[in-house]
């Protein structure tokens, strides 16, 4: 419980719970007024809401989307606990139980915040996969495909929670394919592509970027391996035009590590010359991190 006393992590829970708030406002502005689904967990809990208030006939006073999310959430909680550490654990029940608020508190509006469908798509498609991003960014999740997702990318760093998230979305569309017309299919799909796309983008952990430093600092190797806590090669070279001796480290890190990589090396050596590069895909002994 230590964690849930630290200024640390209620400074990142502030910045997930807008990232909670950006997701679930396009469901209840737009995609929900539109009567189209998500590709997530959110869309099962879409799909029994609706069983329940239009096959059941069972009358809601509010949305009831977040709260069926929670009780489907509770055996994912578990898996959260056991193989993803008790912070991400806390950030989940606590993400998962403001979320729930949310959805019920927030109104569903009578007519869509956008009226055209593509753009409400593309819409509430960026929006919702960019307050995602920011949860997963800061250690947390919604729960659902996320704490799925996490879990596969830690076992496999070439995996993404935007493509379980896909897979899963195949499943939900096969049903509404059963159940409603193929337009509320096709621009529900297309939203969930959106989110997931933007989502994968916004969440860094994902992105994998090659690091090559330039340095006559010897020290450079010790914040990659220690710091960083990542392997690095590294080659003797000779400047070009000095003719001095350079060490040159390569490593893969992450995107979200960019940042403390470059301002770690320029304190010690603020000559060094780094290269960033994107990479599409990491054969070997990577750990991606939550």
């Amino acid at each position: 419980m230590n964690e849930l006393k630290s200024k640390g992590f209620w400074k990142d829970q502030l910045i997930i719970t807008i990232g909670v708030f950006l997701y679930v406002v396009p469901y209840n502005l737009i995609t929900t007024p539109m009567d189209l689904y998500s590709g997530y967990l959110t869309g099962i809990a879409q799909i029994a809401r609706t069983l329940l208030s239009d096959y059941a006939h069972i009358k809601m006073t509010f949305d009831w989307t977040g709260i069926i999310l929670y009780l489907i959430n509770i055996p994912l909680f578990i898996l959260a606990f056991k193989s993803l550490g008790r912070t991400f654990f806390y950030k989940t029940i606590i993400n998962v139980t403001v979320m729930t608020i949310f959805f019920s508190i927030i109104p569903v509006a009578p007519e869509p915040l956008v009226s055209d469908p593509m753009a409400g798509c593309l819409v509430a498609g960026v929006v919702s996969g960019f307050g995602g991003g920011i949860i997963l960014r800061y250690g947390g999740s919604c729960g659902g495909m996320d704490i799925v997702g996490m879990y596969a990318t830690k076992k496999n760093p070439n995996f993404s929670v935007g493509k379980i998230t896909l897979m899963l979305a195949a499943v939900i569309f096969t049903i509404c394919a059963f159940l409603y017309d193929i337009e509320t299919v096709i621009f529900s799909a297309i939203f969930t592509i959106i989110c997931s796309l933007s989502l994968d983008r916004s969440h860094f952990q994902n992105i994998k970027m090659s690091a090559t430093i330039f340095t006559k600092n010897i020290d450079v190797g010790p914040i990659i391996t220690h710091d960083l806590g990542r392997g690095a090669n590294t080659w003797r070279g000779e400047g070009t035009y000095t003719h001095q001796d350079t060490y040159v480290f390569m490593t893969i890190i992450s995107k979200y590590e960019m940042g403390q990589l470059k301002r770690k090396v320029r304190e010690i050596d603020p000559k060094a010359f780094i290269v960033f590069q994107q990479v599409t895909e990491v054969s070997g002994n990577y750990e991606s991190r939550l």
